[in-house]
């Protein structure tokens, strides 16, 4: 059955005049089969409009058009949005070309029952595209959520998405999702209910629906009679307006957080409403905007920056989940030591470590190092290299051992190496420094400093002079400046600024993978605009760090057996082999099995990588539901197990809004599995376009068709030269890069 029509058209803006209906059905056949298009035209001369409509088969198809932005017709770049129904621009306030803020990427939801958490909001609406905030408002006093949320989006298409489904519901309760109204809509509406009125808001006025409210009543109906005379209160201004009074309706004063005024002389009395001359505001379609009185009532300014969130109050809400640091008291440093914690949640050793506070990459699969992880200090006499790792486990200990296991990059006597376990990575990062600082001999010949991003340089550098002297190199497995926080708490602006201030220390600074590089440069200047005030010049501190740093691939290692070749009939053998958190998105992965499972389909399943003490939920689910699929569940309890998985497997599976790199999906693949991966993060820099997927659909019907026929893809060949990443191509950088 074909989705409705408005799921699967497109609209195809400043397109050149000489594109006919068939150039432009040439271009977006690519993304899929095209029903219908048409260039729309004048009907006095023939001549083309500069737009068109493109009409599709599948609305995956409009998915795999819009991925693929920007567009270019005929030499022309175009702007391609999804299409919006005439009977929907004046109800649901859509992005068009006819509204401010077209590109707007935050969406309300009201009615929210009171058992909604964050998680239920992101997981929901995780379908629709990369969700960066969720924002539910809750009140100071009671503690209770007040009914509605914004959700931000990385990209404008996600909101058009949602608002096109139209009907939402979460726990089976229904939900309004309307599009947010931006900070300067806000503003130009409050000016507009304070009486204040001029040409640039009688032009907004008109955008948002004219001289007609939004339930298409016309304007010539009459208002509700107006409420009765209310008492006078003194003031500054001798008279206060109530949010949505001009609507003709009175919030009632016990209602929570909303914008009744009173006086300490008159307690409880409601300020009269100022009269407001413009004679367009009559008929403003406040009553009918989306969510417009909780918007405006919850007072919240925001400024998006990529995965970071700013957010301000200005009329007494609170989120329950504050921007900025947490509070660090003057002993934290002793307090860690002890024990106790007052950074990153409230657990008393790494056994009842939380989830939330492993969320630092340690590129999973076989880069864990089994055995566990503790403290390894070394400190020859003569040592040339001084080595600190804060968080010595995964492919960050992974990393030195392969240096140090090469007399000629690193002899035994050449390294000092300073260690702390890999766990509590929130604490790691804070103090750190610190304690290197006590660690470290004052006396050495050390030249040369390696350490890793989770490492404060800056601190470290100016408690000990000393080893600001030296040669320092800061390398990057990942970067807190575009990593996805779990919960979407607010981000903590610590994180990312200690690893800038950190750059700008280092002589030398070392990315693992283009991408890292990249995205952290691009997010580093929204990162300083989260300061409120007196912010650096990022444009300078940008092209300082640009200047000095360098991308080196971290060194695979492939263990290279030979694969027993698998009868025809024998199931296809699917491989997830990465962390278990919610950054790696296994809620999609498992839906796309048990879809797999439901339709008939026989496949085995082997889910590896690391768990923890709170795993997400999706995995007590999936281990009952693929009980008849799995063969193999959890860590693999050593190397050579873990290797002998990967050689069983026939496709090797991710499905993570992370990577930097990517470690277990490269080693997956020396292993023999054919690698299939979002078309997004790291995966285009590594992987051929063959084994990338742009929707959920994609992955699906990929995974079905191998099911079906796996020798198709057992004789499949990655386009991959794996010797790009090996130790043998990558050793003589990294011996220049210590020499």
């Amino acid at each position: 059955m074909w989705a409705p029509i408005h799921m699967r058209k497109i609209f195809v803006g400043g397109i050149d005049y000489t594109t006919t209906d068939e150039s432009l059905k040439e271009h977006f056949s690519q993304w899929g089969e095209v029903v219908d298009a048409v260039v729309m035209k004048d009907p006095t001369n023939n001549r083309s409009r500069g737009f068109g409509f493109v009409t599709f088969m599948n609305p995956d198809h409009v998915d795999a058009v819009q991925k693929a932005r920007p567009h270019k017709v005929d030499g022309r770049l175009v702007e391609t949005k999804r299409a919006v129904p005439r009977s929907d621009t004046n109800t649901t306030i859509l992005p068009t070309t006819n509204h401010p803020d077209a590109t707007h990427t935050r969406i309300f939801i009201g009615g929210l029952p009171q058992d909604v958490k964050e998680d239920d909001l992101e997981t929901y609406f995780a379908h629709f595209g990369r969700v960066t905030c969720v924002n539910i408002m809750y009140d100071k006093n009671s503690g209770r959520h007040r009914g509605f949320a914004f959700v931000d989006f990385n990209d404008y298409d996600p909101v058009d998405k949602v608002l096109l489904t139209r009907n939402h519901s979460i726990k089976g309760r229904p939900i309004d999702v309307k599009k947010a109204i931006s900070k300067s809509d806000i503003s130009k509406i409050k000016s507009l209910m304070s009486g204040v009125v001029g040409g640039p808001e009688a032009s907004f006025l008109a955008s948002l629906g004219g001289g007609s409210s939004n339930d298409g009543t016309p304007a010539t109906t009459p208002l509700p009679p107006p409420i009765g005379t209310l008492p006078a209160i003194p003031g500054p201004s001798g008279a206060a307006a109530i949010n949505g009074a001009a609507l003709g309706r009175v919030t009632a004063a016990t209602s929570m957080n909303n914008a009744v005024t009173t006086t300490a002389g008159h307690p409880g009395l409601v300020p009269p409403v100022a009269q407001l001359a413009h004679p367009f505001f009559p008929r403003l379609p406040l009553a009918g905007l989306p969510g417009f009185s909780a918007q405006l009532r919850s007072g919240w300014q925001y400024s998006v920056s990529g995965n970071a969130e700013v957010l301000r109050n200005t009329a007494g809400a609170v989120s329950n989940r504050p921007s900025g640091a947490p509070a660090v008291l003057a002993a934290a440093a002793p307090a860690a030591a002890a024990g106790s914690s007052v950074l990153g949640g409230a657990e008393s050793d790494g056994e009842s470590e939380s989830a939330d506070d492993q969320v630092m990459d340690t590129e999973d699969g076989a880069s864990e190092a089994w055995g566990g992880a503790g403290v390894e200090d070394t400190c020859p006499p003569n040592a040339r290299i001084l080595i600190i790792e804060p968080f010595y486990g995964g492919s960050h200990k992974q990393l030195i051992t392969c240096l140090r296991n090469d007399e000629s990059v690193i002899g035994s006597e050449d390294a000092a190496l300073f260690t702390l376990p890999s766990k509590k990575w929130h604490w790691r990062a804070r103090t750190a420094a610190l304690y290197f600082y006590q660690k470290i001999p004052l006396t050495h010949d050390f030249k040369t400093l390696f350490a890793s991003s989770t490492l404060n340089l800056c601190e470290l550098v100016g408690l000990r002079p000393d080893l600001g002297r030296l040669r320092k190199i800061l390398y990057f497995h990942e970067n807190q400046l575009v990593y996805p926080v779990r919960k979407q708490k607010d981000r903590d602006f610590q994180y990312g600024y200690n690893q800038i201030l950190s750059c700008l220390v280092a002589d030398v600074i070392v990315f693992n993978s283009q991408y890292n590089f990249e995205s952290f440069l691009r997010e580093l200047p929204r990162h300083l605009k989260l300061q409120p005030d007196h912010r650096p010049d990022s444009q300078a501190i940008t092209q300082t760090i640009r200047d000095k740093s360098q991308v080196i691939y971290f060194p695979v290692n492939i263990s290279h057996k030979t694969r027993c070749p698998k009868d025809a009939l024998e199931p296809l053998h699917i491989i997830w082999p990465h962390r278990w958190e919610h950054d790696k998105d296994p809620a999609t992965m498992f839906q796309v099995l048990f879809q797999l499972a439901e339709a008939g389909l026989n496949f085995r399943v082997c889910v590896l990588g690391q768990s923890y003490t709170e795993n997400p939920p999706v995995f007590v689910e999936a281990r009952q539901r693929l009980s008849n699929f799995i063969t193999h569940w959890g860590y693999a309890e050593s190397k050579e197990k873990y290797w002998e998985l990967l050689h069983s497997g026939d496709v090797v599976v991710s499905t993570a809004h992370h990577e930097f790199f990517g470690v277990a999906m490269l080693e997956a693949v020396g292993a023999g599995c054919f690698p299939i991966c979002p078309n997004r993060l790291v995966y285009p820099e590594i992987f051929p376009q063959e084994c990338l997927y742009n929707t959920t659909q994609q992955l699906q019907k990929s995974l079905a068709q191998w099911c079906t026929r796996p020798q198709l893809v057992r004789s499949k060949k990655v386009n991959l030269d794996l010797n790009t990443f090996s130790w043998a191509t990558l050793k003589q950088r990294y011996v220049n890069l210590l020499s």
